[in-house]
C-alpha cells in the first residue's frame, strides 16, 4: 500500500521537493534534546529529575523521528501504523512534563496517589490508541490520515497538553511565592522554558492537524514551527545547569555542554540550502553563542568564588579544630584547678566557722570581724568553684541527674524559709505564694532543682536594694507544666541584657553597682540543668530600675 503520487525517499527520510524547514525544525531540535537529556542523565544517573528530563527528550525525539517518516515515507501501511504514536508521545510528554516540574519544585518524588492520577490520564491513550477513536483510515492520495482522525486524537491529546500547561503554571506560581530569591530565578527560567515548549508544541500541532483536516491547509507544515520550542526549553536547561547546578552537573561538564550546542547549531550550515533556513540557522547560532559566552563568564566567576570559599572553609575548619582543642584544654584546666582549690578553701571556711563559734576557745571581739570576712569570702569562693565545675561537667556531658518524684511547691517553700533571713538582713520582704490546680509533683533531680530555685531567689535578693521579692508557684494542667516565678523590685534589665543574661560569663552592666561578687555562670548553669530535666528558665524586665521576673518551669508528673 504505497502512496503512488510521491517518490521514494533517499536515506530513509530525505525526499525531494520538501521544504528545508522540515529538516531544520526536526533534526537539530531532536539532537539538542537528546544531547542535553543524555548529558544530564549520564552526569547524575540516580537523580529522578535527570531521568524525567531524559524521558521528555526521548519522547520528543521519537515524535520528530516518526514525523519525518510520515512526511517522507510512501509506505501507507507503515505510516498508518505509526500515526497513533504521535498522540501517545504527546500524552507522555504532557504527563512527564508535569511530573518533572513536581520533582523540580519539591526536590523529591511525588506521592503514590498523584502517580495514580498520572496513570489514569494516560490509560485512555494506551487503551484506545489503535482503535477508530484514534485513527480509522488512511488517504493514499495525500499520504496521511488527517481525514480519519477520531475524537481521541483530535481533542484528548491536545487537552492533555493544555491541562499540563495550566497545571505547571499553577505549580510554578504557588512555589514562587514562598521560594527563596535564588530559587525564584530558577523557577522563572524553568517556567519560561517548559511553558514555551508545551505551548508551541501543542498549539502548532493542534492547529496543523485541525486545519489540515478541515482542508484549510494542504498539509500540516505549520507544525514545523512548534518544534523550535524544544530548543528554547533546552537553552533554559543549559542556563540552569551552568548557572544554578540544578541537575548536579559539574562545572567542566557544563562548559562542554555549551560548546557542544554551539558546534551542533553551526554544523547545520553543512546541509541547509534555502535562504530562510540559513537565516534561521544564523539567528540561532548567534543567540546560542551569546548565551554560551554569558554562561562561561558566569562559570569562570563561580569557579573563582568556589576556590576562595574552599580556601576560607579550610582555614575556618583549622581554626575551629584549634578552638575545640583549646576549649577542651581550658575545661580540663578549670576542672583540675577547681578540684585543687576547693579542698583547701573548704578547710579554711570550716576552721573559720569553728573559731567564730568558739570551738577553740574565746576569741577576742576584735578578731571576730576578720574571721567573719574570711568565712564569707571562702564561702563565696567555694560557690564560684562549684559553678566552674558544673560548667566543665555540662560541657563534657558528665553531669548526672537522679530523677525522682517530689513536690516542687514544698521544696520551694523550704528554700524561701531558708533565705528569708538573708532577705530581712537586706531590708527586703520575701513572699511565698501558690496558685496550683494540681499536687505540684514533678519528676526531676531534687538537689539540682533546689539549687536552681535557690540560685534564682538569691540573685533577686542580691540585686534588689529595697522593696520585695515574691516567689509564686503556679501550674497549667492543660499544658502539664508547673512554674516558679521569682519577681523582684530590683535593678531590672535592659532588652540587650535579657538576650545575653543566660550566656557564660555574662552579667548585667549595672550589676556591679549593687553586688561586685559573681562569675556570670550561675544562670548559665541553672538554664542548662533545667533544660536537661525537660524544663526551661526565662527572664523578663520592663527596663533598668523596674525589677525583673525569672520563671523556672518543669513538666508536671500527673
Amino acid at each position: 500500500m504505497n502512496c503512488y503520487l510521491y517518490p521514494e525517499p533517499s536515506y530513509f527520510f530525505f525526499a525531494p521537493d520538501l521544504p528545508g524547514l522540515l529538516y531544520y525544525s526536526h533534526i537539530p531540535t531532536s539532537i539538542i534534546a537528546l544531547l542535553v537529556g543524555l548529558f544530564v542523565f549520564l552526569n547524575a544517573r540516580k537523580l529522578l529529575l535527570n531521568k524525567l528530563l531524559l524521558l521528555i527528550a526521548v519522547c520528543f525525539s521519537l515524535y520528530t523521528f516518526f514525523s519525518l517518516i510520515a512526511w517522507t515515507n510512501v509506505h501507507g501501511d507503515f505510516i498508518l501504523f505509526i500515526w497513533p504514536a504521535f498522540g501517545i508521545l504527546q500524552a507522555f510528554i504532557s504527563i512527564f512534563s508535569v511530573y518533572f516540574i513536581y520533582v523540580f519544585l519539591q526536590k523529591s518524588d511525588v506521592s503514590t496517589k498523584l502517580k495514580a492520577v498520572f496513570a489514569a490520564l494516560l490509560a485512555p491513550v494506551l487503551l484506545f490508541a489503535h482503535t477508530d477513536l484514534s485513527v480509522s483510515g488512511f488517504n493514499l492520495t495525500y499520504c496521511d490520515s488527517f481525514g480519519y482522525e477520531g475524537e481521541l486524537y483530535k481533542f484528548y491529546y491536545t487537552a492533555l497538553g493544555v491541562l499540563a500547561m495550566f497545571w505547571i503554571a499553577i505549580l510554578l506560581l504557588k512555589h514562587y511565592r514562598s521560594a527563596a530569591v535564588e530559587f525564584r530565578k530558577q523557577i522563572i527560567l524553568m517556567g519560561i522554558g517548559i511553558e514555551f515548549f508545551l505551548f508551541s508544541f501543542f498549539t502548532m500541532s493542534f492547529l496543523a492537524t485541525y486545519l489540515a483536516g478541515l482542508g484549510v491547509f494542504e498539509d500540516s507544515s505549520l507544525e514545523f514551527y512548534g518544534m523550535f520550542g524544544m530548543a528554547v526549553f533546552m537553552t533554559m536547561m543549559g542556563v540552569l545547569i551552568v548557572r544554578f547546578k540544578t541537575f548536579n552537573v559539574g562545572l567542566s561538564a557544563s562548559v562542554a555542554l555549551v560548546v557542544s550546542l554551539v558546534i551542533l547549531v553551526g554544523s547545520q550550515f553543512t546541509y541547509v540550502e534555502t535562504m530562510t533556513a540559513k537565516l534561521l540557522t544564523s539567528f540561532t547560532l548567534v543567540i546560542t553563542g551569546l548565551i554560551g559566552i554569558l554562561l562561561m563568564r558566569s562559570v569562570k566567576k563561580e569557579i573563582k568564588q568556589r576556590q576562595e570559599l574552599e580556601d576560607l572553609t579550610k582555614r575556618l575548619e583549622k581554626a575551629n579544630t584549634r578552638l575545640k582543642v583549646l576549649d577542651k584544654q581550658k575545661s580540663e584546666f578549670v576542672s583540675i584547678a577547681s578540684h585543687q582549690l576547693r579542698s583547701p578553701l573548704t578547710a579554711i571556711r570550716g576552721y573559720a566557722s569553728l573559731l567564730i563559734d568558739g570551738d577553740y576557745g574565746n576569741i577576742p571581739k576584735k578578731a571576730l570581724e576578720p574571721l567573719s570576712r574570711i568565712e564569707q569570702s571562702s564561702r563565696l569562693m567555694v560557690m564560684a568553684i562549684e559553678d566552674y565545675l558544673n560548667v566543665s561537667r555540662i560541657e563534657a556531658g558528665n553531669m548526672k541527674y537522679n530523677m525522682a518524684d517530689f513536690n516542687l511547691r514544698d521544696e520551694t517553700e523550704h528554700v524561701c524559709d531558708d533565705l528569708r533571713a538573708s532577705a530581712i538582713k537586706r531590708g527586703l520582704v520575701l513572699y511565698f505564694k501558690t496558685n496550683l490546680h494540681s499536687r505540684g509533683v514533678v519528676n526531676a533531680d531534687l538537689g539540682k532543682t533546689v539549687q536552681i530555685v535557690q540560685n534564682l531567689i538569691t540573685n533577686s535578693i542580691k540585686y534588689t536594694e529595697k522593696g520585695t521579692v515574691e516567689v509564686l508557684v503556679r501550674d497549667n494542667v492543660a499544658k502539664k507544666r508547673i512554674y516558679v516565678d521569682i519577681i523582684d523590685t530590683g535593678i531590672g534589665m535592659s532588652q540587650e541584657t535579657q538576650h545575653t543574661i543566660f550566656q557564660k560569663f555574662e552579667r548585667a552592666h549595672n550589676a556591679n553597682a549593687v553586688n561586685i561578687h559573681g562569675t556570670g555562670l550561675g544562670l548559665y548553669v541553672a538554664l542548662k540543668m533545667a533544660q536537661a530535666m525537660g524544663g526551661d528558665i526565662t527572664a523578663h524586665s520592663d527596663g533598668e530600675g523596674k525589677g525583673s521576673r525569672f520563671t523556672f518551669e518543669l513538666p508536671l508528673a500527673l
